[in-house]
């Protein structure tokens, strides 16, 4: 999965049909390669669209593990790789640990795919890598500097691998994945953000109001016209 961090929330996103078999079981995120360390999973639904798994960790990450949380503004709100090199880094099991997996790969919009969607297929660039499990891999890519906009080059994440059962092929290589946005993990890092940091609720204050002047200048006011 890709884990997003926005102030001490840490949200991650995945293939929801990785966590279809475990409903209702406590399960947790391993932050060493090795499996020792694990963060237990506060709770984890669907997103709006049903497309992403989306989990929210009961505690933050700590520093010094193999599995560091990425920051907000390294997640693209495109899948657009714009031409860049683009790669999906996933993690697979390997014994009793887990090691990384790395599939470069060539992204494309699925012409398959209804007119109103964005929808994306990664194809492998090596051809040992076609039929490869990358599901709930992270498809990431790696921009050139920017000197139109006067910005460095950087590595941001688009979206989450899914395992592509369709029949386009737009690569000499069969796609392997169809690459999901991160809209909706955005959106709830956002919310949760900005309930941490609303405003204290009203506290109801019980109380006398203080009566000023004698009981003849209090009667004036009272009586006094208005204009």
């Amino acid at each position: 999965m890709t884990l997003v961090r926005n102030a001490d929330k840490v949200i991650g996103a995945t293939d929801p049909e990785l966590l279809r078999a475990h409903v209702g079981a406590q399960l947790a995120v391993a932050t060493m390669l090795d499996g020792s360390v694990g963060v237990p999973v506060g709770h984890w639904g669907l997103s709006r669209n049903a497309s992403l798994a989306l989990i929210e960790l009961a505690a933050p990450i700590e520093p010094g593990l193999d599995v560091r949380p990425l920051e907000l503004g390294a997640v693209s709100g495109s899948l657009d790789t714009r031409g860049a090199p683009a790669a999906l880094v996933g993690v697979a099991r390997h014994g009793a640990g887990f090691v990384r997996s790395y599939v470069p790969v060539l992204v494309d919009q699925d012409v398959t795919a209804p007119a109103n969607t964005a929808a994306r297929l990664a194809s492998p660039i090596d051809p040992a890598h076609v039929g490869a499990a990358v599901a709930g891999a992270s498809l990431f890519a790696w921009f050139p500097p920017n000197p139109a906009l006067g910005r460095a080059g950087e590595v941001l994440v688009l979206g989450i691998a899914q395992p592509y059962r369709g029949f386009s092929k737009p690569r000499e290589h069969p796609a392997i994945a169809e690459v999901i946005g991160l809209d909706d993990l955005g959106r709830a890092l956002l919310i949760a953000h900005r309930i941490e940091e609303r405003e204290p609720e009203l506290v109801q204050v019980a109380g006398e109001i203080e009566a000023r002047g004698t009981p003849a200048e209090r009667d004036a006011r009272r009586t006094k016209p208005r204009p």
